[in-house]
């Protein structure tokens, strides 16, 4: 599942989802305002699936956060997704954010991992974290993947597809996707 809020990271969003469903994976857009049209960081209106209220019970096997500032406000501000968040952590299950969102969502809600990665001038927020520069980071044992933003879209949809569906799966999209690494 990936959640939007207004107004987040269209590429971010977009490029994340396209990977993963060209890796054949079902994914839920959901938004966590009361509307499923939302309005994104540079103006583009997207229609997600779902509204967070209609899909909050449901088990995922990934949520995925994007970024923009305003939209990872939007995010960390969400009490329904908070609540999701941590319990896909208590249930050890994945979750990953981008940008902003790992900053500004999981730092300050006690769900940033030992190592991980958000968007360079938030880095300052996530003091302490490991692998901080690199472009898409895995913590094996928290189960979270985070990547920096905009740029790293694809590769951090690549890696959520990995892990959900091994390096297979992930090879021919990134194949088929020519990312270039």
């Amino acid at each position: 599942m990936f959640r939007r809020s207004q107004p987040h990271q269209e590429v971010e969003a977009v490029s994340t989802g396209n990977a993963l469903r060209r890796g054949e994976c079902e994914v839920t857009f959901a938004s966590v305002s009361n509307d499923k049209t939302v309005t994104c960081a540079k103006k583009t209106r997207l229609v997600c699936d779902a509204l967070l209220e209609e899909v909050a019970g449901n088990k995922f096997d990934f949520i995925a956060l994007p970024g923009g500032v305003a939209g990872a406000n939007n995010l960390a501000n969400s009490k329904t997704l908070i609540k999701m968040l941590k319990d896909q952590q208590a249930r050890e299950a994945w979750y990953g954010g981008i940008c902003a969102a790992p900053a500004l969502v999981f730092k300050p809600n006690d769900l940033f991992p030992t190592s991980g990665t958000c968007y360079p001038s938030f880095q300052g927020k996530i003091e302490g974290a490991k692998n901080v520069d690199d472009r898409v980071v895995v913590d094996e044992a928290a189960k979270v993947i985070t990547s920096q933003g905009p740029a790293t879209a694809i590769p951090f949809g690549i890696k959520i597809l990995e892990v959900l569906s091994g390096p297979e799966k992930a090879a021919a999209v990134k194949s088929q996707m020519l990312v270039i690494e």
